[in-house]
């Protein structure tokens, strides 16, 4: 009987100390911090290192490049805010990780903050909400205090001051390494603005006020008084993101943390104007990629080479940080890039768009070197019209005026309405996409056809049926009522999760 007891005793004693060094927290193991710095709706010659779209309109940015490197031919890979930053947190394309339009990604599926947490990373995230905690597993979110329509939020440096010295604070005394998304609200409209009166109306006045005789008008968009006078708008909020670089690499260096973080900047996609936003244009998704990590990356790299997107984000940041990638990833690491060295089958990006919250979908697909572009427009019928939120500005509205006296214009506009179900464009002579070559050059066409098929086929898109059929209008128009009522109950289906988490996408 006493032995029976002191074995007992001592079983429960082994389990004890098993239980409780198990119970014991591992040390972080010292690895780099992540600071990644996401502006939405900028495109990506707006910075002044990237061409700049006014006078010093950039300078923190531009400071950021100057100490780092910056990739020429970077892109995200759906020109919609939601999803685009899906992908870079999941390595996954939209059509693979959940996330076509504002729609949460699939529950399971592994997310860069949710990997970092595991291994012991202080993960934050600020600004434009991608809370969905249950699978990105944040460690703090910042919560706005006012409710209803984002566009009020986020528009004060102040804020991501106070929140960045905070975390970096947190960080320190808990000894962690960490992960801070700071994505800005500017330069999504509304733009400029100063100080507002509104209760929770969080804005703040620009640094600089521009006037529109001292912008620059993309070269995809005509130079009209009214685009000059939306462009000034745009260009003060560019500046006023640029002030919220500015305050967090301020408070980063305040905190002593430059030399151990991996800093990037980059935005979710191009500006909200017709034939950038929600499109799968050089100018819809371009992004003005910055990397800076001092001791790895050199100051003053510029990579005009290589074409790499956001797919590819998750596996770098894993990779640079010594941790190993999910087994499901559609993107590659570049981190050999970021070193200094080459790397094989960087000649390409896939671009995609669906729907925004699951009513009209447009479905399309890009293939873009650096030298062609094609487009594959399932929804295109020549009578079904194309209408999205950067056709709700005075841009647009200014090239309809305009294109009632002006032909060429008007067919402008007409391209932008309709489409054709196949586009194609020769970047050396057209690098702003205005003369569609489809029906002239089917010869050099077929190849992007193949490549963009052969990307399909890996990726196992959803839309390659329809894209085998594109030459029948029956077949395509079947397709888009069965991705219509799709995409429909998909957003549908969200609206309890969206009640429940009182989050709105």
């Amino acid at each position: 009987m006493k032995k029976s007891l002191r074995f007992l005793l001592l079983v429960a004693l082994a389990l004890g100390q098993a239980l409780s060094a198990w119970a014991q927290q591992r040390a972080p193991v010292k690895r780099p911090n992540i600071l990644m710095i996401v502006a939405d709706d900028m495109n990506w010659d707006s910075p002044g290192c990237f061409g700049g779209a006014a006078p010093e309109i950039t300078p923190n940015i531009d400071g950021l490049a100057a100490a780092g490197m910056r990739f020429e031919h970077a892109y995200v890979n759906i020109a919609v805010c939601t999803p685009s930053r899906s992908v870079m947190l999941t390595g996954l394309y939209p059509h693979n990780n959940g996330a076509e339009g504002f729609q949460r990604i699939r529950p399971g599926t592994p997310t860069l903050p949710a990997i970092l947490s595991e291994e012991g990373y202080f993960c934050g995230t600020v600004g434009k909400p991608l809370r969905q905690q249950d699978v990105f597993h944040w460690s703090v979110v910042y919560r706005w205090q006012g409710t209803g329509d984002e566009n009020k939020w986020g528009r004060d440096p102040g804020q991501y001051r106070r929140f960045a010295r905070s975390f970096f604070q947190i960080a320190a005394e808990s000894q962690q390494p960490f992960f801070l998304m700071a994505s800005s609200h500017d330069p999504h409209r509304p733009y400029g603005g100063g100080v507002s009166g509104d209760r929770h109306f969080e804005r703040a006045a620009s640094s600089r006020k521009y006037r529109p005789d001292e912008v620059k008008v993309p070269g995809f968009l005509p130079d009209l008084p009214d685009i000059r006078k939306e462009m000034a708008g745009y260009c003060t909020s560019t500046r006023r993101l640029d002030d919220m670089v500015g305050v967090i690499l301020n408070e980063l260096a305040e905190a002593g943390r430059v030399d151990d973080t991996i800093v990037v900047f980059l935005s979710d996609h191009g500006m909200s104007a017709p034939f950038a936003k929600t499109n799968c244009y050089v100018e819809s998704t371009r992004t003005p990629l910055i990397v800076r990590w001092p001791g790895a990356v050199a100051a003053n790299q510029v990579d005009r080479r290589h074409m790499i997107s956001t797919v590819d984000l998750l596996p770098t940041l894993l990779e640079a940080v010594g941790l190993p990638s999910p087994d499901r990833q559609d993107g590659r690491s570049f981190l050999s890039l970021l070193k200094g060295g080459t790397q094989s089958g960087r000649d390409a990006v896939f671009v995609q768009f669906h729907h925004i919250h699951g009513r009209k979908p447009y479905p399309m697909r890009s293939v873009i070197t650096r030298d062609h572009v094609y487009v594959f427009n399932a929804w295109s019928n020549g009578k079904r019209t194309y209408s999205a939120e950067p056709m709700a500005g005075l841009t647009y509205r200014a090239m309809k005026r305009a294109g009632e006296k002006d032909v060429r214009l008007s067919k402008r506009v007409h391209h932008l309405e309709y489409r054709t179900v196949e586009e194609f464009y020769d970047l050396k002579d057209d690098p702003f996409c205005l003369k569609n070559l489809a029906a002239d050059r089917p010869a050099a066409m077929s190849a992007f056809q193949k490549q963009l098929r052969d990307w399909m086929v890996q990726y196992g898109d959803f839309a390659l049926e329809a894209f085998d059929q594109r030459d029948s209008p029956a077949a395509l128009e079947k397709f888009m009522k069965d991705y219509t009522e799709r995409s429909g109950n998909e957003v549908e289906a969200l609206k309890p999760y969206e009640e429940a988490k009182r989050y709105r996408f």
